[in-house]
């Protein structure tokens, strides 16, 4: 008996021994284990360090790209593109870039290629993430003359990453970096065209090339309006500013017609730069030999710029330089709001009317409907007659001024098959100066084209026709004139 409990109790004594040990080693392993998860996770957050290197002890960076294989210097104040060292870089691009490369990290280590191992199993490890032939090659040069060779592989699954090779190993890093360096060299090139609107006292806006029948001046003065209390003390000063087309005739325009030329004119941006000192055949092609559209702006005296721009292609898009740059630029035509406009746009009528005094006859002739308004002057006062009913003269002045003034509504090279709805005919009481005749053709996509004297380059609302049919039966029943809209 006595024998068995001695057997018992060393039995109890070695399952206690063996439970503590147990139970120290799991203590133990269980803290080693977390303190590396936890290191593991500082370092995975923080990410593994590659290049450190301040922007200014780069010294060149080569970049090597299915599309391009160029070169960008540091020249101290900023960084060029050799070859193109006349042109202003993008400062945007290159700061991206830079920015990136200097303080160049990954997210994890995947494969040491310094490690034992056979040259085939280095060449498989490589082709399995797209490093055996890199897509892209970026080589950072600093000033001391170290170099550092990145070359990126395929993309990783998660469609976040890609593959690295650097300094012999293989990494798994953001792939943000692939949007500087997939891009030509002339992304890295300034795309801002033109500056922004400077302070000027006049301004002269001169539209031409083939667009065009003949040149349009525009002329910009400002005029100060002071406004002060009876103390004479200054308290507010508004500038104002008076728009006059100097050529093809001369016409006070408003501040919305001036518009659709200035507000084209400044802080334009190329959505991309096609092109630089290109060949006379690349102009051909580019269609700038015989620019389409040409706009030119002086400032104070001084020329600022000269833009001449191409036709637009079918997705609305043109080819644009700029006189005195080398570049051509790639630039949405929606962005250049004076590429089209004609002087009838900027006078808001494809005619110029006449004093009323100065006219002998208006006729307007629907398919349904005739008004023939005759003119005559008695003792300086304005007679007019429509239909053997006399009308008040200042209304009938209203009407061939409203009636007359057919605001355009877009150009258009169409041609009509369809009847002609409504003609207006303007006889004058100089027998030496020809009749005007306007003709208003449907298009049938609820416009109609504007003919005058035989020429059709405007369309309009075909609302126009039914209000001008309702102004002249307006002026008869003694009623004002409505404008055209």
């Amino acid at each position: 008996m006595k024998k068995q409990t001695t057997t018992l109790l060393v039995s109890l004594a070695i399952v206690l021994l063996l439970t503590g040990l147990l139970i120290f080693l799991m203590a133990r392993f269980q803290g080693e284990g977390g303190y590396k998860e936890q290191k593991d996770a500082e370092g995975q957050e923080q990410g593994i360090p590659l290049l450190s290197m301040s922007v200014q002890q780069i010294n060149t960076i080569h970049i090597k790209n299915p599309s391009d294989d160029f070169f960008l210097v540091n020249q101290g104040e900023h960084f060029v593109v050799e070859g193109l060292e006349e042109v202003e870089a993008s400062k945007l691009n290159i700061n991206n870039l830079t920015a990136i490369l200097a303080d160049l990290t990954a997210d994890r280590e995947l494969l040491d290629l310094s490690a034992k191992q056979t040259l085939g199993d280095s060449a498989q490890q490589l082709s399995q993430y797209g490093l055996d032939n890199p897509s892209y090659i970026v080589s950072v040069t600093s000033t001391e003359g170290k170099q550092e060779v990145l070359q990126f592989g395929k993309r990783a699954p998660d469609n976040k990453s890609v593959y690295l090779l650097y300094a012999n190993k293989v990494y798994l890093m953001d792939d943000s970096i692939l949007d500087s360096i997939s891009k030509e060299r002339y992304s890295f090139l300034d795309n801002k065209i033109t500056p922004t609107e400077p302070n000027y006292e006049e301004a002269v806006i001169i539209l031409s090339g083939a667009v065009r029948p003949s040149p349009i001046t525009i002329e910009i003065k400002m005029l100060e309006k002071q406004d002060e209390q009876d103390t004479e003390e200054k308290v507010d000063s508004k500038i104002k500013r008076q728009y006059t087309m100097t050529t093809p005739q001369v016409q006070t325009i408003t501040k919305e017609s001036a518009l659709k030329v200035t507000e084209g004119l400044f802080d334009i941006y190329a959505n991309a730069v096609e092109a630089v000192s290109p060949t006379p055949e690349e102009m051909t092609a580019f269609g700038l030999d015989e620019p389409y559209s040409i706009v030119s702006l002086q400032v104070d005296g001084t020329d600022l710029f000269t833009l001449k721009a191409s036709e637009p292609n079918e997705n609305n898009y043109v080819y644009l330089m700029k006189d005195g740059s080398p570049q051509v630029y790639f630039v949405s035509a929606s962005r250049l709001s004076w590429l089209t406009i004609q002087a009838e746009q900027l006078i808001q009528s494809v005619y110029v009317p006449s004093q009323a005094k100065d006219l002998s006859e208006l006729r307007v002739t629907s398919q349904n409907e005739s008004y023939d308004f005759v003119v005559s002057g008695q003792n300086g006062e304005l007679k007019v007659n429509c239909n053997g009913q006399e009308v008040d003269g200042k209304l009938f002045e209203s009407l061939y001024q409203t009636i007359t003034a057919i605001p355009p509504q877009s150009m258009s090279s169409q041609e009509s098959n369809l009847e002609t709805v409504l003609t207006m005919n303007i006889f004058y009481l100089d027998k030496e100066r020809e009749d005007d005749l306007f003709e208003l053709i449907p298009t049938g996509d609820g416009s109609v084209l504007i003919s005058f004297n035989g020429e059709s380059r405007y369309t309009a609302s075909q609302n126009i026709v039914y209000q001008i049919l309702e102004n002249c039966e307006r002026v008869l029943q003694g009623k004002s004139v409505s404008v055209l809209a």
